[in-house]
């Protein structure tokens, strides 16, 4: 890592606050000169579109880029005080022109604004990692239990194939039934430092949309709830009898399922029924898909199902709920 995402990683720039500090708008970067520890050294920073920050430091003695800057070998007392210098300078931009954010990647932050939308959850950073990227635990407010964690990782360490580069992961909980089957996806993998057999983790640099993201975040949230009451067998045999009257070509959704038990709010309760039901004998519930129309990740089976009935799917892969859906 170099000493520019060290510093803004989880930070975003505002291109009013980087004029208002003096860099200039070059159209593919904003630039910046400027001198420290006494003129001795000058630092040329550039912002580009994307928010990458490329810098260099000038030795203004000799007219030279000072290499021992970038040289983890080299550890005198001298260096060390223009590495701390530079670093300093890098932390007044950030703090005159960026807002901090929770986590690296854009879709991170995304994906942690929708989980407190759904879930009132925030993050916590129970780690002192010193100047690694921080890892955020998602914990349900009464067992406490993890039901999501974002890191930023080395790509390797889910592809050994893979160029070396760090990326957000989230690592979630998965139904062991299904854990294989998710792997095939692209941007799935065995969890990171977790148990492969439940966990997985996702890649979050928008190879998956928030959706799909959020559906497994949904199964998680649901996998380590440890709602034990709720799951009745009362619940499941209503839930899976509503699923037994969609007849072929027609499908319902989890929350027009929930309506009709008289629990307009559990629609996630009604899709972890559906996920066990092969335990309660042979149910139609590849019929069951969310509001939008969308399928279970990771069972391929579903669409293949529902087309062998007439059912037809749009362009964006979810089934074309104004004419198939059950109502």
């Amino acid at each position: 890592m170099t000493i520019e995402q060290k510093v803004f990683s989880r930070r975003r720039f505002s291109t009013k606050r980087l004029e208002d500090y003096g860099f200039r708008n070059m159209d593919v970067c904003y630039s910046l000169s400027k001198e420290f520890m006494d003129g001795g050294f000058t630092a040329e920073i550039r912002v580009y579109q994307n928010g990458n920050v490329a810098g260099r430091v000038m030795d203004n003695m000799i007219g030279e880029e000072y290499i021992p800057l970038r040289m983890p070998n080299y550890e005198g007392a001298f260096v060390g005080s223009v590495r701390a210098a530079y670093e300093e300078l890098l932390l007044g931009i950030a703090d005159a022109c960026c807002t901090e954010v929770s986590f690296v990647s854009d879709q991170s932050n995304r994906i942690a604004a929708l989980i407190f939308d759904r879930y009132s959850v925030e993050p916590d950073f129970p780690w002192d990692e010193g100047e690694k990227n921080p890892s955020g635990v998602f914990r349900h407010a009464g067992n406490n239990k993890w039901f999501g964690l974002i890191m930023n990782i080395d790509r390797r360490h889910l592809d050994k194939s893979a160029d070396s580069e760090t990326v957000d992961v989230i690592n979630l909980k998965a139904d062991e039934n299904k854990t294989a089957a998710l792997h095939k996806i692209r941007g799935v993998y065995p969890a990171y430092h977790m148990n492969h057999s439940k966990w997985i983790s996702v890649v979050l640099d928008d190879t998956l949309d928030d959706r799909d993201v959020m559906d497994l975040v949904d199964e998680s949230f649901d996998l380590t709830n440890n709602a034990a009451g709720v799951l009745n067998e009362k619940l499941i045999r209503e839930a899976l009898s509503i699923a037994d009257s969609i007849p072929p070509g027609k499908v319902m959704s989890y929350g027009q399922i929930a309506e009709m038990m008289g629990r307009p709010k559990n629609a996630r309760l009604v899709g972890k029924i559906m996920s066990m039901q092969d335990r309660y004998g042979n149910h139609p519930c590849h019929r069951v898909v969310n509001s939008a129309g969308r399928t279970v990740p990771g069972w391929t089976e579903q669409r293949e199902l529902l087309e062998a009935e007439g059912v037809e799917f749009r362009e964006n892969g979810n089934v074309d709920m104004r004419r198939f859906r059950m109502d």
